[in-house]
């Protein structure tokens, strides 16, 4: 390689000032020494998420010698291995970019796949200060960059043969009916829990239906665990899987698995992990065994209600933020508003205006632990009536009014720290 390390700074900076695209270089240890943004975009709280999931798609075992190209909730990036004969030192990363804006649909899809748990207003702005560039015109940056880096060039079509994706993207761009809404809307936002509480919900409630939406619109990786070995880029990726997957074991254990068969599980996919040597590989395994026990707690789930009622659950998990009546139950399962609410009752032995008052408070508490947000929004966003309401409800199943159970477990906190 011609270039030098100490070029490196000024290489990105120029790329970025030409193209205004977001340029990236991760040294060998996946932490980034230079980037280049603007300020709409480093502003945005979803823009430091995507700073600390990049590196996961970079460098594997053996770099490639040609740009490859990924894509994450509709955001696309590249990234080129540097490397000489006998090592790497790093990667540069450009992106995100868009194809072209993105449609309320792809909001929409992107936002429900994460149960409301985003701001609405906030991923708008997100994705409305991205570039727009198509798939040829990035590809050609890819092989300028490369060009720069190696002062070799690239044929075009193995770099397309190589990247599936890309292909894919480049053969849509040239459909004429692929034209996207340009409309805008604003919406209110429900929550913010972490990818990781979320995750562990669906698995503990047996949602399978659910988990493929999070597995396309985020990256199970060092931004939600924490780096655990900076200086071994595989082994972090295996302690941080391992430290996933069994908090995936508890959750599907809360959500009635044989706490024998959670824990056989466990080991096994645990003893696989460490046989695994490419990042691709661990994320891949680590997708199969969440999917295996959300597989399990939902058959355990389902086992022990009717379908009815599982789809009235199912209903309600999903819309709690929303105001639910019986009668939108009872068109979902297609029964008679009186004969459902008396199904109900009979399987779950509470009445359904209980149930989801329980489901309220259960996601209330969550709230209050962990976000900052006001207990009288937090009640509001639930759709109870006003704060008196939701004081009193919250206070009958868990005998503390929020402030008080959020106090509580702020104690509890600190005293485990101290």
């Amino acid at each position: 390689m011609e270039i030098a390390i100490q070029d490196l700074h000024y290489i990105c900076e120029m790329i970025y000032k030409v193209h205004d695209i977001p340029v990236f270089y991760l040294n060998q240890f996946g932490e980034i020494e230079h980037e280049f943004s603007g300020r709409n975009l480093r502003d945005i709280p979803y823009y430091n998420q995507i700073k600390k999931q990049i590196s996961v798609y970079t460098y594997e075992e053996s770099p490639h010698d040609f740009p490859i190209f990924f894509s994450n909730s509709k955001l696309n990036f590249f990234f080129i291995n540097l490397k000489n004969t006998n090592s790497f030192w790093g990667t540069i990363i450009l992106g995100p970019t868009l194809v072209s804006e993105v449609t309320d649909e792809d909001v929409n899809k992107i936002f429900d796949s994460f149960k409301g748990k985003l701001h609405k207003r906030k991923l708008i702005e997100y994705y409305q200060s991205i570039p727009i560039i198509d798939s040829e015109h990035f590809l050609t940056i890819s092989l300028l960059v490369y060009y720069l880096v190696y002062q070799k060039k690239l044929d075009q079509s193995m770099v397309i043969h190589n990247n599936k994706a890309l292909a894919l993207d480049i053969i849509e761009t040239e459909n004429p009916e692929l034209e996207l809404s340009k409309g805008r809307r604003n919406f209110i936002f429900h929550s913010n829990l972490s990818y990781e509480q979320i995750l562990l919900d669906y698995v503990k409630n047996g949602r399978i239906d659910k988990l493929q939406d999070i597995f396309d619109y985020s990256i199970i990786g060092e931004a939600e665990l924490g780096l655990l070995s900076k200086r071994n880029r595989l082994r972090s990726e295996k302690n941080l899987m391992i430290t996933g997957i069994a908090l995936v074991c508890r959750a599907a254990i809360e959500g009635g698995l044989n706490d024998e068969t959670a824990f056989t599980l466990s080991d096994f996919y645990i003893q696989r992990i460490e046989e695994l040597g490419t990042l691709k590989t661990i994320l891949k395994l680590t997708e199969e065994a969440i999917k295996d026990f959300t597989n399990r707690v939902n058959q355990i789930k389902t086992e022990k209600y009717s379908p009815t009622i599982t789809t009235c659950h199912h209903y309600i998990y999903d819309h709690l933020y929303e105001e639910i009546t019986l009668d939108q139950l009872a068109e979902v399962c297609h029964l008679s508003p009186n004969y459902l609410s008396s199904l109900f009752k009979k399987e779950v032995g509470i009445p359904i205006s209980e149930y989801m008052q329980r489901q309220r408070v259960e996601e209330a508490k969550k709230l209050l632990l962990l976000t900052n947000y006001s207990i009288s929004d937090i009640g509001t966003w639930l759709n109870f009536h006003d704060q008196s309401y939701f004081i009193k409800t919250f206070k009958k199943y868990t005998s503390l009014t929020p402030r008080q159970f959020r106090n509580a477990h702020f104690s509890d906190h600190q005293s485990s720290e101290t």
